[in-house]
């Protein structure tokens, strides 16, 4: 009997070297999954018959409680290992493709998307189906991938879809999904973002156009400007086309008055009409608005004029119209003269400009008036009035300038500039900078010129002396 025991012993101990051997890591595992969970099987029907030996011994009391254990607990973790490939292989080629995704717009003005999903995963679903019973579970299934959440991000990552994520609780193989989104963002490009198990799948996708309406929406780049009477109001239009032909679309404005002159173009060139379709969807123009001057009665200032937009094709139907608004405001124009911007003297003289005019040629006051001067480092100024506080229509200001440079400036031709400032409710008015010229030269002392004229009226009369001599010797 004792010679059974150590040969069975014997037996468990090569059994159990053999066992440890089927654990040893292959970097192929990794990429042969299947292969790896038939390896780890085999592993697990080696174990378990080595487990129920062991079981048999420990009961007839032929080997020890803890050699038991042994067995035991290699069974268990190879149980483990086994549930963790079989788990692995279920998703391992999990793949959600993008059918498509269309925008469109809504009659309320806002953007939507409609994105078209589908579980297009890979995988030997006969080998995976037959191995997951060896799970003990009857809620997972290689072919259906759960717990899906999708959203929409910009190029920059921000999410713009509303909903923000929206939950897929199943997705069965070849299933196909479609959800509707608005984005808050108009956009031509949309990264599609679907997050399930383990992955983050990410697609940047270029959007397609709903089809199905022929209508052109219009996109400004601003609802309503401010702009000077005489002046010209650009507005850039974003025409974006969902149809599917070819539409030439003319134009017209609606409500703007008769004196306000207009044109659409596109890179400087004036269009009476223009063309879009479903292969060029989108164009960016420009809307010019000439304002007239002001003149009499001719126009309100400060009022707000509410005009349209609108787009027709060539049946004369409306495909597309978008609301503005231009405020003709009052003519802000303040100038400056100089009667001289050149000063030449030696630096012991005082530089001034005194015949300085500031005068408000608009129509608005302008008030609190400042200088900007630009002068050579360490050159000082003073200015007269040093601050104005008004400047009402049409009228007038003298203003006298003086420069004081700093007591080392060496002699040459320095460059001033010289502007004013202004504001009138919430703009900035100024005048054009002007240039003004200082040329330093130094100043001569008369004494020195006196001193110099008789020391060379000396050398000329004691040179004569001297060759006067050598010549009567």
């Amino acid at each position: 009997m004792k010679r059974l025991s150590i040969i069975l012993s014997l037996i468990l101990i090569i059994i159990k070297c053999l066992a440890v051997s089927y654990q040893e890591y292959n970097p192929n595992d990794e990429r042969f999954r299947v292969l790896a969970l038939q390896k780890a099987k085999i592993r697990l029907e080696q174990s378990e018959r080595d487990w129920k030996n062991a079981k048999e011994l420990f009961e007839k009391k032929l080997i020890s409680q803890s050699e038991y254990k042994e067995y035991e607990l290699q069974y268990q973790n190879d149980k483990i290992s086994f549930q963790q490939y079989m788990l692995t292989v279920i998703y391992d080629k999990p793949h959600i493709m993008v059918l498509s995704a269309a925008k469109s717009q809504s009659a309320d003005g806002k953007n939507h998307v409609e994105l078209i999903i589908q579980n297009n995963s890979g995988g030997n679903y006969g080998i995976e189906e037959s191995l997951l019973k060896e799970v003990n579970t009857d809620k997972l299934s290689p072919s259906v991938i759960h717990n899906v959440y999708v959203s929409l991000h910009d190029l920059q990552g921000n999410i713009i879809s509303q909903p923000y994520e929206y939950h897929i609780a199943t997705l069965k193989l070849n299933e196909k999904k479609r959800i509707n989104f608005s984005i808050l963002k108009d956009v031509e490009s949309v990264i599609v973002t679907a997050n399930y198990g383990d992955k983050i799948d990410q697609k940047q996708i270029y959007l397609s156009r709903k089809t199905d309406s022929n209508l052109v929406n219009i996109t400004p780049n601003y609802f309503s400007q401010e702009v000077e009477s005489g002046q010209t109001a650009i507005f850039d239009l974003k025409m974006e086309y969902f149809g599917n032909t070819r539409e030439n679309i003319s134009y017209e404005l609606i409500n703007l008055p008769a004196l306000f002159t207009y044109e659409l173009s596109s890179e400087n060139i004036v269009l009476n009409q223009f063309a879009l379709s479903s292969s060029e969807p989108t164009k960016n123009l420009q809307l010019k608005i000439n304002i007239p001057e002001k003149s009499g009665s001719n126009i309100e200032l400060d009022k707000p004029y509410l005009f349209e937009v609108v787009l027709k094709n060539k049946e004369n139907a409306i495909v597309g119209q978008t609301e503005l608004q231009i405020i003709p405001t009052s003519k802000a124009d303040l100038r400056i003269s100089f009667g001289n911007q050149y000063w030449k003297g030696n630096d012991h003289e005082r530089i001034e400009f005194v015949n300085i005019k500031l005068e408000n040629k608009g129509m608005k006051t302008i008030t609190n008036l400042n200088y900007d001067i630009f002068l050579p480092n360490d050159w000082e100024y003073k200015v007269s009035p040093e601050k104005i506080e008004k400047l009402d229509p049409k009228e007038k200001v003298n203003i006298k300038l003086e420069i004081i440079p700093s007591k080392n400036t060496l002699p040459g031709i320095y460059s001033l500039r010289f502007k004013v400032n202004g504001s009138n409710v919430n703009r900035i008015v100024q005048t054009t900078e002007q240039d003004l010229k200082v040329e330093l030269v130094k100043k001569t002392n008369i004494f020195v010129i006196i001193i110099s004229l008789l020391f060379s009226i000396a050398i000329v009369i004691g040179a004569g002396y001297f060759f006067w001599k050598i010549s009567k010797n």
